[in-house]
C-alpha cells in the first residue's frame, strides 16, 4: 500500500531543493506542499528560514483582475464598516431618546379592563364607552380668510380656541345627549399635529418653526386630555404619526417613528402624565394600534399608509379608502390581527363607511382643497360615536369647532312653496 500522507518535516536534500525552488519562485507555501505531497506545516516553516537568510522570493505583483477584485473588496468593506457605525449610531440615538424621556417607548401597552369589560350601571341602564379621534390639527399652519373665499381662516391662536371647543362639545354632547355611565373614553390621537412645513409653500407661510409648534402642541394637548379625564375617568389613549409630523422629506419606512414629530409629542405627553394612573397612553413601534372596545376590534392609523394613491374629482377619497381598507384588511387577517372597524384621519373628510371611520380636520377647508382638489368646502371636525357592549356603535356625532356664524333672524324652520 503506498502511503499518500503528507510528509512530515523530515526532507532529503532533492526535496528540500525542490520545496526551496518552488518557494522562491513565489509560489504560496501551502500550494507548493500540496504539489510536492508533503506537509503545509514544513514549506511555511522552510519559508519562513528562506527570509531569516534573506533569500524569500519578492511578492508576486497580482494581475490587473486581482487588482480590481481587491479595490472592490476594500470598498465593499469599508461600505459595511461605515454602515454598522451608521447602525449602532442610531441605536445609541434612539435609546438616549427614550432615556431622556423617562420611559421605554417600546414597552407592550395593553388596552384597559374597563375598555373589554363592561362595568354595572347606576340606574341608567348599561354603561356604553365613547369614543374619539383627535388628528390632523397642523399646528402652525395658516390658512387665509381671502384665498378660501372667506369660508376659513386658521393660526395658532384659532387652533388653540378650536381645541377648547372641541374639549367642550365632547363633554357636553356626552353629558347631555349619551347614554351616560361610562366607564371612561377611548381618544385616538393620529397624527399631523403639525405642520411641519413638509412641503415649499409650507415651509414659507408657516407662523413658526417645528420645534415651537410641538411645544405648542404638547401644552394643548396636555391640557385638553386632563380636561377630558376629570370628566370621564379613565381615558386611553392609541396613538400613531401622520406624515406631516414626518423630519424626511420622503418618508422612509425603517424606524419612521423615531423620525417623527408626532410620537416626539406623544412621548413627552405620556411623561407628562406619568404619574396620573387615568391615563393610559398606546404607542407601538408599528405605527397601528389594534384594541377592542367590548367585542368590537378596532385597527387605528393615520390613513396615508393604506397601500394606495390618489382619488379623483367625482368621488374624491372614496375609491382609494375602500382600496385601502381592502389592502389592509386581508394583511391583518394574514397576521391575525382582523378588526372590524379601522379609525383612520389623513383624508381631511368626515366619512362614516361600513368598515372605516374616517376623522376630519381641526384644520378644515383650505388653499389646497379649493385650488387643487376642487373638492367642496367641507367644516372643520372631529367624530365621537358610543359603543355599547352588546349592539356595537349606538351613535355618532360630528363635532364643529368653527366658531358660528351670526343668526339670520329667521324663524326655527321655514320652507319655500314652488311658484
Amino acid at each position: 500500500m503506498v502511503d499518500r500522507r503528507p510528509k512530515s518535516v523530515h526532507l532529503n536534500e532533492a526535496e528540500r531543493e525542490a520545496l526551496r525552488a518552488k518557494l522562491r519562485a513565489g509560489i504560496n507555501p501551502t500550494h507548493a506542499a500540496r504539489a510536492l505531497g508533503i506537509d503545509p506545516r514544513t514549506a511555511r516553516l522552510e519559508q519562513k528560514r528562506l527570509a531569516a537568510n534573506g533569500q524569500a522570493a519578492p511578492p508576486a505583483e497580482p494581475s490587473p483582475a486581482d487588482q480590481r477584485r481587491m479595490v472592490g473588496l476594500e470598498d465593499e468593506v469599508k461600505r459595511l464598516r461605515r454602515q454598522l457605525r451608521e447602525q449602532q449610531r442610531e441605536d445609541l440615538d434612539t435609546e438616549a431618546v427614550r432615556i431622556l424621556l423617562g420611559r421605554v417607548a417600546a414597552a407592550p401597552v395593553s388596552p384597559p379592563r374597563w375598555t373589554l369589560q363592561p362595568g354595572k350601571g347606576r340606574g341608567r341602564g348599561t354603561p356604553e364607552v365613547p369614543v374619539t379621534v383627535w388628528s390632523d390639527w397642523h399646528m402652525g399652519e395658516v390658512v387665509s380668510f381671502a384665498e378660501t373665499g372667506g369660508k376659513n381662516v386658521y393660526n395658532p391662536e384659532i387652533a388653540a380656541q378650536r381645541v377648547r371647543s372641541l374639549v367642550a362639545a365632547t363633554i357636553s354632547l356626552a353629558r347631555n345627549h349619551g347614554p351616560g355611565d361610562y366607564p371612561g373614553i377611548v381618544v385616538n390621537l393620529l397624527g399631523d399635529f403639525v405642520s411641519g412645513g413638509l412641503h415649499p409653500e409650507l415651509a414659507k407661510t408657516d407662523a413658526e418653526e417645528v420645534l415651537p409648534t410641538v411645544l405648542r402642541c404638547v401644552e394643548l394637548l396636555a391640557w385638553a386630555l386632563r380636561q377630558i379625564a376629570d370628566a370621564f375617568g379613565q381615558v386611553y389613549v392609541p396613538c400613531a404619526s401622520g406624515n406631516h409630523g414626518r423630519a424626511t422629506q420622503k418618508p422612509e419606512f425603517k424606524r419612521y417613528i423615531y423620525k417623527n414629530f408626532d410620537w416626539l409629542i406623544y412621548q413627552l405627553l405620556a411623561r407628562e402624565f406619568a404619574g396620573d394612573a387615568r391615563l393610559v397612553f398606546d404607542i407601538p413601534d408599528t405605527n397601528e394600534v389594534h384594541y377592542r372596545v367590548f367585542g368590537q376590534r378596532y385597527l387605528a392609523m393615520h390613513g396615508d399608509m393604506l397601500g394606495v394613491k390618489g382619488g379623483d374629482g367625482i368621488i374624491g377619497s372614496l375609491g382609494p379608502i375602500a382600496r385601502g381598507e381592502t389592502k389592509v384588511g386581508k394583511q391583518a387577517s394574514a397576521l391575525g390581527l382582523d378588526y372590524d372597524v379601522l379609525v383612520i384621519g389623513h383624508w381631511h373628510q368626515m366619512l362614516w363607511l361600513p368598515r372605516v371611520i374616517v376623522a376630519g380636520t381641526l384644520k378644515g377647508w383650505d388653499e389646497y382643497a379649493r385650488s387643487a382638489l376642487r373638492a367642496p368646502p367641507a367644516p372643520a371636525c372631529q367624530p365621537l360615536w358610543f359603543v355599547h357592549p352588546r349592539r356595537g356603535i349606538t351613535s355618532r356625532w360630528e363635532i364643529g369647532v368653527e366658531e358660528p356664524r351670526a343668526g339670520t333672524g329667521e324663524e326655527w324652520v321655514s320652507f319655500r312653496r314652488a311658484a
